[in-house]
C-alpha cells in the first residue's frame, strides 16, 4: 500500500494537507516510511499532542494516513497510506500559494545539501534541465501520464546506489 503516491484531486483533500503542521507530519511519514504517534508528531510541529491528534484525524479523513496498532495500548501510531502526494486537481489561490511555498522549501532543502558523493568521494554526476514547453491542455496531460509511466518503471529498480531523484512539473498558463 505504501508503494504508490496518494492521488489528490479534490480541493478538500488539498486543504487538509496544506496546514503547516499536517504538511510537516506528512512529509516526515513519507520520508521515514515509519509511524508517528500524536506525541512524536507534536514534537515535530511544536503543537500539543491533543492538537496533533486532531490534525492526524483530519489527515485520516482526507485519506492520507491511518491509525496502526498500538504497541503499548496507550498511544496509537499513525502511518501514511502512500509514499507521497500526487496533486492533480485544481487548487484555489490559497492552496496554490501554499503548494508553491512547500515546493520551494523542498527544492531549497535538496539544493542546499549539495551533490551526493560517489564511492570515490567525488560529487556524483548531476543533470539539471530547465525548459518550457508550449502545449495544449490535452498534450500536457499526455506528457504528465507518460512521465509518470517512466517513473513507475524505474520505481522498482533497486540495483544502484540510492540517490534522491526528483521531478518537478508545473503549469504556467500562457499569456492570452
Amino acid at each position: 500500500m505504501r508503494d504508490d503516491s496518494i492521488r489528490v484531486t479534490e480541493l478538500t483533500q488539498m486543504r487538509a494537507a496544506m496546514h503547516p503542521a499536517r504538511w510537516r507530519v506528512l512529509t516526515e511519514l513519507f520520508d521515514r516510511v515509519e509511524t508517528l504517534t500524536a506525541t512524536q508528531a507534536a514534537e515535530l510541529t511544536g503543537l500539543t499532542p491533543s492538537a496533533m491528534s486532531y490534525h492526524l484525524n483530519q489527515l485520516a479523513k482526507a485519506g492520507f494516513v491511518e491509525a496502526d496498532e498500538s504497541v503499548d495500548g496507550r498511544e496509537r501510531p499513525w502511518r501514511a497510506l502512500g509514499n507521497g502526494l500526487e496533486i492533480s486537481g485544481q487548487p484555489d489561490e490559497a492552496v496554490g500559494r501554499a503548494l508553491m511555498q512547500y515546493l520551494l522549501a523542498e527544492i531549497t532543502r535538496l539544493f542546499s545539501a549539495g551533490p551526493p558523493k560517489g564511492p570515490d568521494g567525488r560529487p556524483w554526476p548531476s543533470s539539471f534541465t530547465h525548459t518550457q514547453l508550449h502545449l495544449t491542455k490535452e498534450r500536457a496531460k499526455e506528457l504528465h501520464a507518460r512521465i509518470h509511466a517512466v517513473i513507475d518503471e524505474f520505481d522498482s529498480d533497486t540495483d544502484g546506489p540510492e540517490h534522491e531523484i526528483f521531478w518537478i512539473q508545473g503549469v504556467n498558463p500562457a499569456e492570452g
